[in-house]
């Protein structure tokens, strides 16, 4: 029979092994999440290098003849346009005198127009004329609603037909 501290030996041993193992494991683990990292940047920076490259002349043709288009349509060449200046006419300075006047001043002209709007106040004026294509409306003050009963009963005649239809074609042939 092995000793007691022999016996502990190889406890802690066997301890110490399966402790090895599973840092391996974690390690391995741990290796393995990286390098799939690694491979999906790597993915990632292919796609976008890919992304930004332009295809020259036969891969483009190729390309082009996979999607089922005989010509290659040519690109167009990017026109940079000519730089805006803004130069002050005459007009803009009475806008700018306009803008530093006071807010009630633009209340009043918002109000006083030049002209009225004579088509409008034309067509507003002929509203209440009947038009031609147009039913004449209701007049609202002659309607009187009338209130619904409160309970609707049926009667025996009506019920006993309803069951007659009903049980009449027990045997009605259901096709899909």
């Amino acid at each position: 029979m092995p000793s007691k501290r022999a016996v502990e030996i190889m406890q802690r041993q066997e301890k110490e092994q399966h402790e090895a193992e599973m840092w391996a494991g974690i390690e391995a683990q741990v290796e393995a999440e990286t390098s799939a990292k690694r491979e999906s940047e790597m993915k990632q920076r292919e796609k976008q290098e890919r992304g930004g490259k332009t295809l020259d002349e036969v891969e483009s043709v190729d390309v082009w003849n996979k999607l089922g288009i005989d010509v290659p349509i040519k690109p167009v060449d990017r026109e940079i346009a000519p730089p805006v200046t803004l130069e002050k006419t005459p007009s803009d300075e009475e806008t700018d005198d306009e803008s530093l006047a006071e807010p009630g001043d633009e209340a009043e002209q918002a109000e006083a127009p030049d002209e009225p709007d004579w088509e409008l106040i034309d067509k507003m004026a002929n509203l209440s004329e009947p038009m031609e294509g147009v039913p004449d409306a209701p007049d609202l003050q002659e309607l009187v609603i009338e209130e619904p009963p409160k309970s609707v009963e049926i009667e025996p005649q009506v019920l006993m037909q309803k069951e007659e239809f009903v049980n009449d074609e027990p045997d009605w042939p259901v096709k899909w």
